[in-house]
């Protein structure tokens, strides 16, 4: 019998107001989640593009955290567990990487690049709810973008659960 469910993962920090100390939004609410992505651009995405960054294992998901965070880890960050229906996993769009795609981590928020152009064109045409893409860091791994503007974004749902990183990995 096949599964009826899929999981995807992301490491993630509570965006809190630093004046007030306010929760903004929680790590695993995904009705204001993408916002840190749209700030910043990402290599699938540009500068005001939300979307949410999934990998296909935890495992994962903490090397993508590494490399994106390089002198320590981020205080208070909670692993995401992201359940949703196997069929819409099995649906996620699947892209060819364009020449490129896989440079090193450079300033996301500046120009752009033939990968966020891809990623940016698969978020306004709204055809899924998923991007599949290839990890630099684990080429035999797959991260996902969630686009959180999509109808099948409420097929999600998700679990807050206490991470620690190993602190080897800083």
């Amino acid at each position: 019998m096949a599964a009826r469910t899929a999981t995807l993962w992301r490491l993630a920090q509570d965006w809190i107001d630093l004046d007030t100390g306010a929760l903004l939004c929680a790590a695993e609410d995904f009705a204001c989640a993408g916002t840190g992505a749209a700030a910043v651009g990402g290599r699938w995405n540009s500068v005001g593009r939300p979307v949410i960054y999934l990998s296909d294992s935890l495992a994962l998901a903490q090397l993508e955290k590494r490399v994106h965070t390089p002198l320590r880890p981020p205080r208070g960050m909670v692993a995401v567990e992201v359940t949703l229906p196997a069929a819409v996993l099995a649906a996620a769009a699947t892209l060819g990487p364009p020449e490129g795609w896989d440079a090193d981590n450079v300033d996301w928020s500046v120009g752009s690049t033939d990968s966020q152009r891809a990623g940016d064109d698969w978020l306004a045409g709204g055809e899924t709810l998923l991007l599949r893409v290839p990890s630099v860091v684990v080429p035999v791994g797959w991260n996902y973008l969630l686009n959180p503007a999509h109808a099948d974004a409420r097929r999600v749902a998700t679990r807050r659960i206490a991470h620690r990183p190993d602190p080897r990995l800083w």
